[in-house]
């Protein structure tokens, strides 16, 4: 677990550094959010880089200690071949620097620190701790998954139904994960393509004024723009990379199967994983000119 410390206490630094370096530069300009989400919380935190950063290390130092420990009992890990460190490594820093920048950003864009005196139309700001929803959507994701695969077990025979009614759910094997990679994709790429694209839709109706800034991207323009077509097409995409990304993870952590809890809580993982850099493109594939005029056209 010293790794784990080491790299709380790093990051933190390292982000602290170049959050409040740049947002110092922006309130000298004028330039910083006026319509944040005001905490108590973030307001008793000092102010200074150097204590907040303290503070910030302490409070992500235990809760990495914690959270791996927990995942690594969870799953039965004792120990990882050079790849799968570096790769858990690499995921686990890139998520916990960005729930750093996070909190820096939201504990500077606070008023008693900011001292901002006219609207800024830049991103907004987000307010990084918990709420209730939040927990009730991991709940209902968890669940959701549990729900589906029973279905799918009953479906591939993976779950059977005893005389008594009693379910008995097999081990997800790493033969078997590549067919629930695809069946997943397909449910992930069509809720999430349909679910962006109708908020996108939504936003350039009502606020024509934020879409117009965008200038093309030919990294997104070559998608479809048609909501069928971009759906089948991110759809395909998920599914193969999902069939082809899943048992490569059980393979790199050396794990040929998972009970059926251990499957929900791994499955839920990816999705949250796959789910954002995906929103992201769409997000990006919406605002490019060519699909605002196309939304436009057929609104």
């Amino acid at each position: 677990m010293l790794d784990s410390l080491i790299c709380a206490f790093i990051t933190v630094g390292f982000d602290m550094w170049i959050v409040y370096a740049g947002l110092k530069k922006m309130r000298a300009r004028g330039e910083m959010p006026v319509n944040v989400p005001e905490s108590d919380l973030m307001r008793r935190l000092p102010q200074n880089p150097v204590t907040l950063g303290a503070v910030y290390a302490a409070v992500f130092a235990a809760a990495t200690i914690g959270f791996n420990a927990v995942l690594l009992w969870f799953f039965g890990i004792r120990e990882m071949n050079f790849a799968a460190w570096t790769v858990y490594k690499l995921v686990y820093a890139t998520m916990l620097s960005v729930k750093i920048v996070e909190f820096c950003i939201f504990r500077y864009v606070q008023p008693d620190w900011s001292n901002a005196s006219k609207e800024y139309l830049g991103r907004p700001v987000k307010n990084p701790l918990p709420k209730i929803s939040v927990f009730k959507e991991m709940v209902g994701g968890v669940t959701g998954n549990l729900a589906m695969n029973i279905i799918m077990g009953l479906a591939f025979g993976g779950v059977a139904i005893g005389a008594d009614g009693s379910v008995v759910i097999h081990p997800t094997t790493a033969e078997g994960i590549p067919i629930t990679g695809l069946i997943f994709g397909l449910i992930v790429g069509v809720l999430v393509t349909r679910g962006i694209v109708k908020e996108m839709n939504k936003t350039i109706a009502s606020y024509p004024a934020i879409i117009e800034g965008a200038n093309a991207n030919k990294l997104f323009t070559w998608m479809p723009r048609r909501q069928g077509a971009l759906t089948c097409f991110v759809t395909i995409c998920v599914m193969v990379f999902s069939a082809v990304a899943l048992p490569s993870i059980m393979a790199l952590f050396d794990k040929s199967v998972l009970n059926f809890y251990q499957f929900v809580v791994f499955i839920t993982a990816y999705a949250v994983l796959v789910s954002k850099p995906l929103a992201y493109v769409l997000i990006r594939r919406c605002m490019q000119p060519d699909y605002v005029r196309y939304a436009r056209c057929t609104d």
